[in-house]
Protein backbone atom coordinates (compact mmCIF):
# COMPACT_ATOMS: atom_id res chain seq x y z
CA UNK A 1 0.00 0.00 0.00
CA UNK A 2 1.51 3.30 -1.03
CA UNK A 3 0.07 5.68 1.44
CA UNK A 4 0.79 8.01 4.38
CA UNK A 5 3.65 6.60 7.19
CA UNK A 6 2.23 4.05 9.21
CA UNK A 7 -0.32 3.40 6.95
CA UNK A 8 0.86 0.33 4.92
CA UNK A 9 -2.25 -1.82 5.35
CA UNK A 10 -4.80 1.32 4.22
CA UNK A 11 -6.62 3.83 5.65
CA UNK A 12 -7.43 4.24 9.53
CA UNK A 13 -10.88 2.67 11.27
CA UNK A 14 -11.75 0.94 7.52
CA UNK A 15 -11.19 -2.70 9.27
CA UNK A 16 -12.82 -4.14 5.89
CA UNK A 17 -10.64 -2.79 3.80
CA UNK A 18 -7.58 -3.83 5.93
CA UNK A 19 -8.86 -6.93 5.88
CA UNK A 20 -8.91 -7.14 2.24
CA UNK A 21 -5.64 -5.97 1.94
CA UNK A 22 -3.83 -8.41 4.17
CA UNK A 23 -5.85 -11.11 2.56
CA UNK A 24 -5.40 -10.00 -1.04
CA UNK A 25 -1.74 -9.40 -0.30
CA UNK A 26 -1.39 -13.02 1.30
CA UNK A 27 -2.91 -14.76 -1.60
CA UNK A 28 -0.71 -12.90 -4.03
CA UNK A 29 2.41 -13.67 -2.23
CA UNK A 30 1.21 -17.76 -2.22
CA UNK A 31 0.85 -17.33 -5.66
CA UNK A 32 4.28 -16.46 -6.56
CA UNK A 33 7.00 -19.02 -7.81
CA UNK A 34 9.84 -17.20 -8.66
CA UNK A 35 12.06 -15.06 -6.61
CA UNK A 36 11.84 -11.41 -7.63
CA UNK A 37 8.24 -11.24 -8.95
CA UNK A 38 6.33 -8.05 -7.87
CA UNK A 39 2.59 -8.15 -7.64
CA UNK A 40 0.80 -4.75 -7.92
CA UNK A 41 -2.20 -5.15 -6.12
CA UNK A 42 -4.76 -2.24 -7.08
CA UNK A 43 -4.91 -0.41 -3.44
CA UNK A 44 -4.40 3.46 -3.44
CA UNK A 45 -4.66 5.76 -1.03
CA UNK A 46 -7.97 8.67 -1.75
CA UNK A 47 -5.18 11.28 -2.77
CA UNK A 48 -2.11 12.17 -3.37
CA UNK A 49 -1.78 15.39 -0.66
CA UNK A 50 0.56 13.69 1.43
CA UNK A 51 2.96 12.72 -1.07
CA UNK A 52 3.92 16.33 -1.14
CA UNK A 53 6.01 16.14 2.15
CA UNK A 54 5.33 13.03 3.90
CA UNK A 55 6.88 13.55 7.37
CA UNK A 56 4.56 15.66 7.69
CA UNK A 57 1.65 13.45 7.98
CA UNK A 58 -0.49 14.87 11.32
CA UNK A 59 -1.24 12.12 13.75
CA UNK A 60 -4.16 14.32 14.75
CA UNK A 61 -5.76 14.76 11.07
CA UNK A 62 -4.84 11.32 10.09
CA UNK A 63 -8.33 10.27 10.90
CA UNK A 64 -9.82 12.32 8.41
CA UNK A 65 -7.72 11.43 5.40
CA UNK A 66 -6.09 15.08 5.22
CA UNK A 67 -2.55 16.15 5.78
CA UNK A 68 -2.08 18.51 8.66
CA UNK A 69 0.40 20.75 9.39
CA UNK A 70 3.71 20.21 9.29
CA UNK A 71 4.58 18.15 12.14
CA UNK A 72 8.04 16.27 11.57
CA UNK A 73 8.57 12.75 11.64
CA UNK A 74 5.96 11.64 14.56
CA UNK A 75 6.82 7.94 14.18
CA UNK A 76 8.06 5.87 17.36
CA UNK A 77 11.98 4.76 17.35
CA UNK A 78 12.58 1.43 16.88
CA UNK A 79 13.07 -0.46 19.83
CA UNK A 80 14.17 -3.86 20.98
CA UNK A 81 11.26 -3.78 23.49
CA UNK A 82 7.65 -4.59 22.54
CA UNK A 83 5.68 -1.59 21.64
CA UNK A 84 2.16 -1.43 23.04
CA UNK A 85 -0.67 1.04 22.09
CA UNK A 86 -2.10 0.93 25.40
CA UNK A 87 -1.85 -0.83 29.27
CA UNK A 88 -4.40 -3.00 27.91
CA UNK A 89 -2.80 -4.24 25.16
CA UNK A 90 0.37 -4.89 27.10
CA UNK A 91 -2.02 -6.79 29.91
CA UNK A 92 -3.23 -8.99 26.69
CA UNK A 93 0.32 -9.79 25.38
CA UNK A 94 1.21 -11.03 29.12
CA UNK A 95 -1.25 -13.25 29.54
CA UNK A 96 -0.21 -15.03 26.13
CA UNK A 97 2.69 -18.17 26.49
CA UNK A 98 5.91 -16.92 24.52
CA UNK A 99 5.01 -20.10 22.76
CA UNK A 100 1.55 -19.47 21.25
CA UNK A 101 2.28 -15.56 20.68
CA UNK A 102 1.94 -13.94 17.01
CA UNK A 103 5.05 -16.09 15.05
CA UNK A 104 5.63 -12.55 12.86
CA UNK A 105 7.84 -11.69 15.88
CA UNK A 106 10.08 -13.82 14.90
CA UNK A 107 13.54 -12.45 15.67
CA UNK A 108 12.45 -10.86 19.30
CA UNK A 109 14.32 -12.41 22.12
CA UNK A 110 12.63 -14.59 24.44
CA UNK A 111 11.94 -12.82 27.62
CA UNK A 112 14.65 -12.68 30.22
CA UNK A 113 17.26 -13.75 27.66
Amino acid sequence: MDGPLGHTTGAPHDPEGQRQLLLDGLRAGHAIDEPGTIVDLPYRWHDDEWRADPLSWSRTRQDTGQTGVPAGDTRTSRSPQPQYQSDDDRTAAASVSWDDQCKVCLGLDRPGG
